[in-house]
């Protein structure tokens, strides 16, 4: 029971630290680029709805300690995490002021790296063991560098990409394998970002399949070492009770009969014996 409710919650630490990166890209990229209203309003509505599951889980997070006060003193850094700014830009009708905004929004980029470090640290272990996080690098720097790249090379030469949304959506794309076709580059540098974005997925899909080995390995593992401890235990539990029979058997008369039962017991003693050492050679 208890192995079951400590996988939950790391899934539920993963789905967090999902929503956490989710909500960091898409900030991020509003930070560093001028993106249509439309695609503002959609970052608007994803950042609100991912805000609001993030206060949700730190107000439980709350309620669930003792010292509430304290908790949340030593949490403060966290507060900016729930603040959907650029949805109370869109809807107050500040938006016109957006630079303030993205200032803002830098703020709570940091906010959510405490968030993900206190609330999600299990998994951040994990990824640790695993260097997940080098295959989330290289998706991220590739997909940033690349698209800026690939829209400067190609939005005054390709009526394809007419916006930045355009040459991330080509990038993206290209990065994942799909390729749709509905945006070609015409330009050299933007061909060169398409081939750095096709080896990267190369790369990625190396990493992501190192990453199922371990676990798979890590999984057998545990199993193996917790199988040869509940044997070691078993042996343990056998070699216990003849050595009370032995103990018995010696205030018994001491006949010969008693004297060869005694001898056998010894002899499955030392069996018993050199299964223990053999457990322990190849735990």
């Amino acid at each position: 029971m208890k192995f079951t409710a400590h996988r939950l919650d790391f899934y539920w630490q993963a789905i967090i630290l999902f929503l956490i990166i989710l909500d960091s890209i898409i900030i991020f990229l509003s930070i560093i680029s001028n993106l249509r209203l439309l695609s503002m309003e959609y970052i608007a509505v994803i950042d609100l709805i991912i805000s609001v599951i993030l206060l949700i889980l730190f107000i439980s997070a709350v309620v669930s300690r003792e010292e509430k006060l304290d908790f949340v003193k030593g949490n403060l850094i966290v507060l900016f995490s729930f603040i959907p700014f650029y949805f109370i830009g869109l809807y107050t009708g500040l938006i016109d002021y957006i630079f303030y905004f993205k200032l803002l929004n830098i703020l709570k980029l940091i906010s959510l790296y405490f968030f993900a470090s206190k609330f999600a640290n299990e998994v951040l272990k994990y990824q640790e063991k695993t260097r997940l996080v080098y295959a989330l690098a290289i998706f991220l720097l590739v997909l940033f560098i690349c698209s800026f790249i690939f829209y400067e090379a190609e939005h005054l030469v390709n009526p394809q990409v007419v916006n930045y949304e355009d040459s991330l959506w080509f990038i993206l794309q290209t990065i994942t394998t799909v390729g749709y076709g509905d945006i070609n580059p015409v330009t050299g540098v933007g061909r060169t970002m398409g081939v750095i974005s096709m080896l990267s997925a190369l790369v990625l899909t190396s990493i992501i399949t190192s990453v199922a080995t371990f676990s798979l390995i890590e999984k057998f593992k545990t199993g193996t070492e917790k199988l040869t401890e509940k044997t070691k235990e078993s042996v343990d539990m056998i070699d216990k009770k003849l050595n009370e029979i032995n103990d018995h058997l010696k205030e018994v008369d001491r006949s010969n009969e008693i004297d060869d039962i005694k001898s056998d017991l010894n002899d499955l003693k030392n069996e018993i014996d050199d299964i223990k050492d053999l457990i322990l050679k190849n735990k």
